[in-house]
């Protein structure tokens, strides 16, 4: 029947196989012989897998054999008190951490680094999570421990003391040489311990040249400086030639010199408006009630600072003159046009800074602009340089003279 698996007998099949040549024969046993020593290796070596000793690879026997060290160095490892930002190389061995570990920490600390709080030091990265964990109770800091000492209880027996805080005075400024002055005297001037030390040091090597040498000094302000400014007086060590550039300095000997007569003046009533703002002396301003030789003298450097005064208003400029005073002044004085003018188409940078209205870096920019554009030959020009604000413009023009000697604009006045 269709369908239906046949079985052959034993006799059957035996008769078939001696049916085989004897080299298929010879085959097949090979073939069974084979298959019984591969079924008989496997269920051996599987067993002996399951119950022999465990097998571990050379890589991780020696991993397991260096944490063990570790682990015995760290238990036996001596722990105490430390502070990161100075503890030594030999007290982080005797703490259990690692040579390796050790150098890469003490490098990182050389860098500048202060250790503030456990979360700083976790950030090295030799130190471990299980270092941390280890000694993490015995990092201490000397910030937190000044923190935690009890506080001194007061004494209230004793009677307290009120302090009396003293208002700084302001810096006195006055003429001074950066060559000759004493350390003492330029600490009166406002200067700082290390500008002084720099200033100094400086001199040692050298010498002041001009007043523009002094803001070269290393820690000395461009305000500090710009205030300064007026007051620096260097002496020449050589006479100079004098030329066209000679008109504008300290006027102030001139105007001492111009005075004709010196009449004694007592304290007579002074009528209104009868005192010249440009040509009064130390005495005539000690006519005005209010007025010593301190503050007429003031006045006086000043307005030879400026080269003159072209209205009342900028005797209340004078460094250290109180309103109250210059109000006493007003009814009594009367304006006139200032006697000495600015060559500007002459003048060097370092001397036009020396006017009280004009700062060096703004100076040096005027002085560059016309030796680029040729002299100035009015207001008009002046305000094309935009350094300089037209309010700033309009208290300089009236010191200026636009007048030009032969062929002295293409080069520096020396």
């Amino acid at each position: 029947m269709k369908g239906r698996t046949e079985y052959k007998s034993f006799k059957e099949l035996r008769d078939a196989f001696f049916a085989y040549t004897r080299a298929e024969r010879n085959g097949i046993y090979v073939l069974v012989v084979i298959l019984i020593l591969v079924s008989t290796y496997k269920l051996i070596d599987r067993y002996y897998l399951m119950s022999g000793p465990s097998y571990t690879p050379p890589n991780e026997k020696v991993a397991d054999q260096a944490n063990s060290e570790d682990e015995k160095e760290k238990q036996g490892a001596e722990l105490f008190n430390f502070d990161p930002n100075s503890v030594s190389k030999e007290e982080m061995l005797l703490l259990g951490f690692k040579e390796k570990a050790i150098k890469t920490f003490i490098n990182y600390r050389s860098t500048g680094v202060k250790f503030k709080s456990v979360s700083d030091f976790e950030r090295v990265y030799s130190i471990n999570a299980k270092d941390i964990e280890r000694v993490g109770k015995y990092i201490q800091f000397e910030e937190t421990e000044n923190k935690l000492l009890p506080k001194k209880k007061k004494d209230k027996t004793k009677p307290k003391k009120t302090e009396i805080v003293k208002p700084q005075a302001p810096p006195a400024l006055f003429d001074f040489d950066p060559n000759t002055a004493t350390e003492s005297e330029l600490a009166k001037l406002g200067l700082s311990s290390k500008v002084i030390k720099t200033m100094l040091k400086f001199r040692s090597k050298g010498s002041f040249r001009k007043a523009s040498d002094v803001a070269k000094i290393y820690g000395l302000k461009e305000e500090q400086f710009d205030e300064l400014l007026p007051y620096i007086k260097i002496k020449p060590k050589e006479k100079a030639k004098v030329k066209d550039e000679a008109k504008f300095k300290d006027t102030s000997a001139v105007f001492k010199s111009k005075a004709k007569y010196k009449p004694d003046y007592s304290r007579d009533t002074v009528a209104y408006n009868s005192i010249d703002i440009n040509k009064a002396t130390n005495e005539e301003w000690q006519r005005i009630d209010g007025i010593g030789p301190t503050y007429a003298k003031m006045i006086n450097n000043f307005r030879g600072k400026l080269g003159g005064f072209y209205s009342v208003k900028q005797i209340g400029e004078t460094y250290g003159l109180p309103d109250s005073v210059f109000q006493k002044i007003v009814p009594y004085v009367k304006e006139s046009p200032p006697p000495f003018k600015i060559p500007i188409n002459l003048i060097e940078k370092d001397s036009l800074a020396k006017h009280p209205y004009i700062k060096w870096k703004k100076a040096k920019v005027v002085i560059n602009y016309r030796n680029q554009h040729g002299p100035y030959r009015g207001p008009d020009d002046l305000l094309k340089v935009k350094i300089l604000t037209k309010e700033e413009w309009e208290r300089i023009i009236p010191y200026l003279d636009y007048g030009v000697a032969v062929d002295t604009f293409e080069h520096d006045v020396h």
